[in-house]
């Protein structure tokens, strides 16, 4: 709240005082002109392809880097809190989300300081933005992946089954044979399946399924016999693809 009433004060003496603008650092400039709060799939993606387009034409340099953590970061706990407030929690986060969302930032950090050279590249090159912006969409996508991490961690730290649910997007054969599938928390943990995980035939790219938590009673053995077929189509193309 603090850091939303600073930003509003310092655009209003922007407006104010536009010459101000001028001895902004680019990074201010982008701040300044940034929504207010962190709100899903949508925003990551729009802000991620403002991001690119900016360091692609030169308008910035290295707070490239800093800014595409801060979005990461602020995008994951969003998607976080959404799934912990949308089962009914209030409050701040408990110490097991947390963890699973410190855990989920990290893992996202280790690529940014390569797509920041790559955009670097591919504008030195002459390369055309396209490319970069369809990674942009990937990069994006990995905001459902935060929400579904928090509700499976919920329904594990619970005890609660989950449902398989298709989203708006084109389904690869294994989300269409996982659709309606019922089990605990524990057994799609155990499984490795999971919506924009990398044993499904997408391997996640563009996967929008779900695992919501229901009530519904658990579907007998339909996820184990898919859980050893995928696991075993999975190891065995992964051994044959070094």
């Amino acid at each position: 709240m603090q850091r939303i009433k600073m930003l509003e004060y310092a655009r209003l003496v922007v407006d104010t005082l536009p010459t101000v603008k001028a001895y902004l650092s680019p990074r201010s400039r982008f701040a300044l002109h940034a929504p207010d709060a962190y709100k899903s799939y949508d925003f990551y993606l729009s802000n991620l392809e403002r991001l690119t387009r900016t360091l692609y034409n030169n308008q910035i340099g290295g707070e490239f880097i800093d800014l595409m953590a801060n979005l990461i970061s602020g995008q994951f706990l969003d998607a976080y809190e959404k799934a912990y407030f949308e089962e009914g929690y209030t409050g701040e986060l408990p110490s097991y989300l947390l963890t699973a969302y410190q855990d989920d930032v990290l893992k996202q950090y280790d690529f940014v300081d390569r797509f920041f050279r790559d955009i670097i590249d591919a504008r030195i090159d002459g390369k055309p933005i396209d490319g970069l912006l369809s990674r942009v969409k990937l990069w994006a996508n990995r905001w459902n992946e935060a929400y579904q991490n928090a509700l499976r961690a919920i329904a594990l730290e619970n005890g609660g089954n989950l449902i398989w649910q298709y989203g708006d997007a084109d389904h690869c054969d294994t989300c269409r044979s996982l659709n309606g599938i019922v089990a605990s928390a524990r057994e799609w943990e155990a499984s490795g399946l999971r919506p924009q995980g990398d044993m499904l035939d997408c391997h996640g790219y563009n996967c929008k399924c779900t695992l919501k938590p229901t009530d519904k009673r658990r579907s007998p053995k339909a996820l184990e016999h898919r859980a050893q077929i995928l696991r075993y189509r999975f190891y065995h193309v992964s051994d044959s693809h070094p």
